[in-house]
């Protein structure tokens, strides 16, 4: 049976940093070397992105960096765009992807392991327009931006609701300030983050969901691997999900 892997929307979400600072001891164990894995991400900060020198980083980065560094397993980080990067690790042995919602669609395609963080689904609009929105269903009306393969964008659109898909999330920005869309889908951290990044004043209108986002790993991954990881991933500022109603 597959696990309801999203809690409704309740009062604002907490990240606690803490999980990403977690520092463990380094098991003496010598494990067998498994193979290297690839592991690749897109541009989503503050959980993922590629800083001024070039390096993958993020708090969900950090996240998996520790524990790949405790479990003493080798890998090399990639920034793609999102459908490339999914679709590689859901075809190619030894790839990952993350930071992944762990959907019902999905779950039989990869190994998981998380949460690595928790992600506050949300409404944006620019303030200026002063928007109101008391439902997810009051979008029907409204141009509403996602990016390919996103769950976000996914799950509002399964509710019958027309998406409009950009390559990237910094592409919805763009077509929200020039007045293409009327609203974004989007985490509510990234919203905020890449909204101070460019300048732009958006008001958050609406909660609909928290989502744990996860390490999907192609099934070629050892289990010995998947199980080492999340030994050592550090979970502590999870709270019990609730199911989907």
């Amino acid at each position: 049976m597959v696990r309801q892997l999203f809690s409704p929307a309740k009062p604002y979400w907490v990240l606690v940093v803490r999980g990403v600072l977690f520092s463990g001891h380094t098991s003496s164990i010598a494990f067998a070397q498994a193979p290297s894995l690839t592991i690749n991400t897109e541009e989503y900060p503050p959980f993922n992105y590629q800083n001024d020198q070039g390096i993958v980083v993020g708090i969900a980065t950090q996240q998996l960096r520790n524990a790949l560094r405790h479990a003493g397993i080798e890998a090399r980080f990639r920034i793609l765009p999102w459908a490339r990067a999914y679709t590689e690790a859901r075809l190619r042995e030894h790839h990952c992807v993350y930071s992944t919602t762990r959907t019902a669609a999905r779950e039989p395609q990869f190994r998981w392991v998380g949460p690595l963080v928790i992600n506050e689904w949300s409404v944006f609009g620019l303030a200026e327009r002063q928007l109101s929105l008391a439902q997810l269903t009051d979008l029907h009306h409204w141009q509403v931006g996602s990016f390919r393969e996103d769950a976000i964008g996914d799950y509002v659109e399964e509710r019958g609701i027309n998406v409009l898909r950009a390559p990237t999330e910094r592409e919805n920005m763009a077509r929200l300030a020039a007045g293409l869309l009327d609203v974004i889908v989007t985490g509510r951290a990234t919203g905020e983050y890449l909204a101070e990044e460019q300048g732009l004043k958006l008001e958050h209108l609406l909660t609909f969901f928290y989502a744990p986002l996860y390490l999907a790993c192609h099934p070629s991954v050892e289990m010995d691997t998947i199980n080492r990881l999340q030994r050592h991933l550090d979970t502590s500022f999870v709270t019990p999900m609730e199911s989907m109603p």
